[in-house]
């Protein structure tokens, strides 16, 4: 292989790799209320409701398609895995990658 080609293909590979911006993701997309936000609004509003959070926050307020993840949330359970926050291992996951 050619020294032009070998850098062609280390600098795509560079710029693959530095401009790929994580991305986002959003409980509530037509607000776009993150799963933290809603579970701030849980806490310090101590809502009990999808209608307490709408309320709070925003979110549900749209198309309604994010009330059943906005419930799971107010069971306690887990935004990624749908597990209890107690058996859940999605956050120890992400902060070993």
């Amino acid at each position: 292989m050619s020294t032009v080609t070998e850098s062609k293909l280390e600098h795509a590979a560079a710029v693959q790799t530095t401009e790929v911006a994580p991305r986002r993701r959003f409980l509530c997309h037509c607000l776009k209320v993150t799963p933290e936000e809603v579970q701030q609004c849980i806490t310090e509003s101590s809502a009990e409701s999808v209608h307490e959070v709408t309320r709070g926050c925003g979110a549900g307020k749209g198309c309604t398609a994010c009330h059943c993840r906005i419930k799971d949330l107010l069971a306690g359970l887990c935004d990624d895995c749908g597990q209890s926050k107690r058996r859940c291992l999605c956050a120890a996951a992400v902060s070993l990658g």
